[in-house]
């Protein structure tokens, strides 16, 4: 009876070497050689990156911009949002390794030059955009145009509309009227049987005390959300807002994307708090319209964007 022969596994106790030089670790064709020759083409500096300027400062040394910068686009491409997975990926990526020049950069710093230079990378962004126009990758002939519905990091009970700020107060104030009801009703039993009067409950009074804070935040809430002028109010991130999509609702943002036809790069990208896509058209495509400069400019849209106006 003959075995059925497998593909040779690994012995685990061989020793083995990695290649000596770092340079071995990718391919002359991997993305991240795109990824490393396009950042050292930028100007940090002049581009508006945190720690640039030419400076002596006491303590840690930052970490190089251009370094963060690669390891943020490296995480866009792969699809890699999470900081803490980020810093995952450079002890063990020899992509990454390769990329940063084994640099060792914690979550908490990874996050803190994204939000830091929110600006700096708007205008690396567009820079690319002027490069890949200049290298003919964009036809500027036809566009299309969608939205998405991106999560925010917040929860949906920290957004609030009027009408459940109102329900919630309502709600508070049904609570506070109990709870005095309950004590004036205490009072009343304590002073027909003639003794001390229990009204001082330390659970009641805490109870009602607290209820009443809450009372007091929802109605500045409420106050700050008539003197914005908005729909909708949010606790942690300011700029969120509840999107609905058929039976979804998320904590977010809609994305709008205008993508090139010819190798389907994004030219124009905007984040927009409304619930849906028809008044994005005309915006995004215009935004379009200022990058690629084209007279014959066409574009493509589903039937979410119609809008007769």
């Amino acid at each position: 009876m003959s075995l059925r022969r497998y593909q040779k596994s690994l012995d685990r106790q061989q020793e083995m070497l990695l290649p000596s030089r770092v340079e071995d670790y990718v391919s002359d064709k991997n993305t991240v050689r795109a990824i490393d020759a396009y950042v050292n083409t930028l100007n940090m500096q002049s581009t508006g990156y945190t720690h640039t300027q030419e400076a002596t400062i006491a303590g840690q040394p930052a970490y190089d911009p251009a370094g963060l910068l690669k390891l943020y686009l490296y995480g866009y491409i792969q699809g890699i949002r999470s900081s803490r997975k980020l810093e995952k990926e450079v002890y063990r990526n020899l992509e990454v390794i390769w990329l940063i020049e084994g640099l060792r950069p914690s979550y908490k710093t990874i996050a803190n030059f994204r939000k830091n230079n929110s600006k700096a990378l708007k205008a690396s962004n567009r820079d690319f955009i002027l490069l890949c126009k200049e290298l003919k990758l964009l036809g500027g002939e036809i566009v299309a145009v969608d939205g998405s519905f991106f999560k925010a990091d917040a929860r949906k009970e920290s957004i609030y509309t009027e009408a459940r700020l109102n329900k919630t107060l309502e709600s508070l104030e049904k609570k506070i009227t109990d709870y005095q009801e309950a004590l004036d009703q205490q009072d009343s039993i304590d002073d027909k049987a003639g003794c001390e009067s229990s009204a001082e409950d330390p659970q009641l009074i805490e109870k009602l005390a607290k209820l009443k804070v809450r009372q007091a935040e929802k109605q500045v809430l409420k106050k700050a959300l008539e003197k914005s002028g908005n729909k909708q109010i949010s606790l942690v991130d300011k700029d969120a807002r509840l999107l609905k999509k058929s039976v979804e609702t998320i904590a977010g943002y809609n994305g709008q994307t205008v993508v090139d036809s010819q190798h389907h790069l994004i030219v124009a990208e905007e984040l927009t708090q409304d619930g849906n896509d028809m008044n994005q058209l005309a915006p995004m495509l215009k935004k379009a319209q200022e990058v690629l400069a084209s007279d014959n400019l066409k574009g493509l849209a589903d039937k979410g964007y119609y809008n007769t106006q």
